[in-house]
């Protein structure tokens, strides 16, 4: 095993654990740190199949909990439409342009999740069903490009001020779905290759160990707290990516 293997596995481990205890993160923090070391189309076909698997860990724990209305009748469509639009976009535009789009992505998104935790306060504001349309369209069109719209999507859903179990498995539920057509793309479009399914199977025990940290970590650790410290590490690492 390389240098730059052991290192994604490491950020593999810390990403997926974050994933499993708060129900957010894994993909978004996973690529940000690991594009230093394998250009993005490379990562995204592990990446995704590996997100899958911890969401259906939770789906299959938690299916009770998923709002089933809110899932097929609202996110779904919307975020379909933006997924298919990211799609297209992502084969459509490569290399270090690619790269710098998404440096500038994460540390817009960092900023803006920092400074609402850091206020602590929480917004009653109830958004109009068209703005909360054009932000799960919006995590649809990001999700496709980076397979990372969660936090446009949490944004949206926050305003609906759902319970947390609800609220983390009706996540699971949508990630689940996106990743599994995220991945059938990436097989069509050939860029899921033997080497991502190799580096798959090797990164696979490391999957299975985060659940069981972040469920264990669940139960123990402020999430706000630990949200903080990744949207600082994700903050740093965009900056990075933009200068390198």
């Amino acid at each position: 095993m390389n240098r730059n293997f052991l290192w994604l596995a490491f950020i593999v481990l810390i990403s997926y654990t974050t994933q499993a205890m708060s129900g957010f993160g894994s993909t978004i923090l996973a690529l940000t740190l690991s594009v230093h070391l394998y250009p993005i189309d490379v990562l995204l076909p592990v990446l995704v199949p590996l997100d899958m698997l911890v969401n259906l860990y939770i789906v299959a724990r938690h299916h009770r909990q998923i709002k089933k209305t809110l899932l097929f009748r609202k996110i779904l469509p919307a975020m379909g439409v933006g997924l298919v639009m990211g799609i297209i976009v992502f084969h459509l535009i490569q290399g270090t342009l690619l790269n710098k789009m998404f440096g500038f992505l994460v540390i817009i998104l960092s900023v803006r999740e920092l400074f609402r935790l850091l206020r602590n306060k929480i917004d009653h504001n109830v958004f109009s069903n068209m703005k909360s349309l054009s932000y799960i369209i919006t995590a649809g069109l990001i999700h496709g490009i980076y397979a990372s719209g969660g936090p446009m999507l949490i944004y949206a859903l926050s305003k609906l001020n759902l319970p947390k179990a609800v609220f983390r498995s009706t996540l699971a539920a949508v990630w689940l779905i996106f990743s599994a057509i995220l991945t059938v793309s990436y097989i069509i479009s050939g860029i899921f290759t033997i080497g991502s399914l190799k580096y798959i199977s090797l990164l696979l025990p490391l999957i299975l160990t985060g659940i069981l940290l972040g469920e264990w970590l669940h139960h123990r650790i402020n999430e706000c707290t630990f949200k903080i410290f990744v949207f600082v590490v994700l903050l740093f690492a965009g900056v990075s990516i933009i200068i390198n």
